[in-house]
């Protein structure tokens, strides 16, 4: 959970944070369900011994086996989530859901499919009212229609700090209004980076060039060609928005209504963008997508897709997916790439400056995508969701007086945390989950542990704490393409299917 905190130094810039976990009334660091299971599990033996003493010794080696389940910590997480994780993968395994082939040779019904979570996707083409056509992704699923907003960030190095700060309270604006939108469902940044060995400015230089043009200029600019450094990388921005009209009223009766409906909401997301420092150079096309998923999952074809002038001519959606594709428990083949993904296990505790991700946006050796995912809440929950973080914290703090246990330095820190979000979103601040995903490839299986300990370096520099997404790389792959994708929504879809 977050609400838009900034506060300015003395001395300093302005810095921002605030960011806390939903923890509930949860003791310690469990979850509120995993309290109840634990005080159930103890309570359970205890009465036994009074109205059935012949089950109480099974009752205490079963408890103690929950307990210990519920409190041990493996990684972070509880050994229950590990054993579950675990047995679930190997049953996804032992099924076959875990590999994918083509079968280039032979026809199959769903040959255009992508592997695993986005098979479900598939491309509508649609007008954009202003003369031209984009690309909604439409997600047959969950219903949810996705647009990718193409845009091209002004950045930090050389704005004055009070236009960086302006940018960052419009940005914070525009996540405070997506509680009064009830059709976004998610908003989603994809920061896609890799290097290019100069290739890329060589050919834009080589296109722009005018044959009419002195020869001495033509000859100057190739020298400058010469000279670009091999180390240039290629940056790619891109904004996605996630819309269910599900949720509009009146409900759309069918997917083309649903289309005209969602065509009405981006225009206002498009013109915020614009106060916030990014430039929106326009909706990606089927090809667009196309060429950016094909570049996701074969990283070799990457400068190749780069250079093409017209990918809506040249590419088609089957072209997206890769031939064969294969899910490790803690990496992911396809085509030519073996690829890694993390997710953000906690944001920063301290506040931050506006450039505090740098580190882990900025292009490396190695291509790597960087999601960041936010899930809003209703503007009509949003009071009820802080007040009830202020009121879980103030049990916690009541059972540590009640069992004479003194409270620790970061139950206190966070109940100030949850008391600063309600100030602020009474103020009108917007309160939402967010995550990070990024995903790492390497070409050659011996660089996989160097690109490992980049991502990790970066993300370190950058004040978060990633997990490694260990069996549910192909799911964590998946959503940092920024193509409309979150595990969280497809999990409840499936509890209430």
């Amino acid at each position: 959970m977050t609400a838009q905190n900034q506060r300015l130094t003395d001395d300093g810039p302005r810095l921002y944070g605030n960011w806390r976990a939903e923890r509930g009334w949860g003791i310690g660091s469990l979850s509120t369900s995993s309290t109840i299971l634990l005080f159930g599990t103890v309570l359970a033996p205890l009465l036994a011994v009074s109205a059935y003493p012949a089950a109480a010794l099974p009752l205490f080696a079963t408890s103690a086996a929950v307990i210990g389940a519920v409190v041990v910590r493996v990684g972070g997480v509880s050994l229950t989530d590990v054993v579950v994780r675990r047995l679930r993968f190997h049953r996804a395994q032992a099924a076959g859901w875990t590999e994918l082939s083509g079968g280039v040779l032979t026809e199959h019904p769903r040959g255009a499919d992508l592997p695993g979570v986005l098979a479900p996707l598939r491309p509508l083409d649609v007008d954009d009212g202003r003369g031209g056509r984009h690309t909604l992704l439409w997600h047959r699923r969950t219903g949810t229609l996705t647009a990718v907003l193409r845009c091209s960030p002004i950045g930090l190095d050389l704005a004055d700090p009070d236009r960086a700060d302006a940018w960052v309270a419009a940005w914070g604006a525009l996540l405070a209004d997506l509680g009064y939108l009830p059709l976004i469902r998610h908003l989603a940044v994809t920061v896609d980076t890799a290097p290019t060995g100069g290739g890329t400015v060589r050919d834009h230089i080589a296109a722009a060039l005018d044959p009419a043009a002195p020869a001495l200029a033509r000859q100057i600019m190739a020298e400058l060609a010469d000279l670009t450094p091999a180390t240039a990388a290629e940056a790619d921005t891109r904004v996605s928005v996630c819309l269910d009209p599900s949720r509009a009223t009146p409900r759309p009766a069918d997917l083309l209504a649903a289309a005209v409906e969602v065509g009405r909401r981006l225009p206002a997301v498009e013109n915020q963008l614009a106060a916030c420092g990014v430039a929106v150079l326009g909706r990606a096309t089927t090809g667009w997508l196309t060429a950016r998923i094909r570049a996701a999952f074969d990283p070799q074809q990457r400068p190749d897709l780069t250079r093409l002038s017209d990918p809506d001519e040249l590419l088609a959606w089957c072209d997206a997916g890769p031939v064969a594709a294969r899910e490790r428990w803690d990496s992911y083949r396809h085509e030519g790439g073996l690829s890694v993904t993390w997710a953000l296990r906690e944001a920063p505790r301290q506040a931050v400056g506006a450039a505090v991700l740098a580190p882990l946006l900025s292009p490396g050796p190695f291509p790597r995508r960087t999601t960041w995912l936010y899930h809003p809440y209703p503007a009509e929950q949003a009071a009820a969701k802080v007040e009830n973080e202020i009121t879980s914290g103030q049990v916690r703090s009541a059972w540590a007086q009640r069992t004479r246990r003194d409270e620790t330095q970061r139950d206190r820190d966070d109940r100030e945390r949850a008391l600063q979000s309600a100030r602020e979103e009474a103020q009108g601040a917007g309160v939402g989950r967010f995550t990070v995903y990024v995903t790492t490839t390497v070409l050659h299986d011996d660089d996989l542990p160097t690109a490992i300990a980049d991502v990790e370096q970066r993300a370190g520099q950058s004040k978060l704490r990633l997990r490694r997404l260990r069996g549910a790389q192909a799911a964590g792959f998946a959503a940092s393409l920024g193509v409309g994708i979150d595990p969280a929504d497809l999990l409840t879809h499936r509890r209430h299917r």
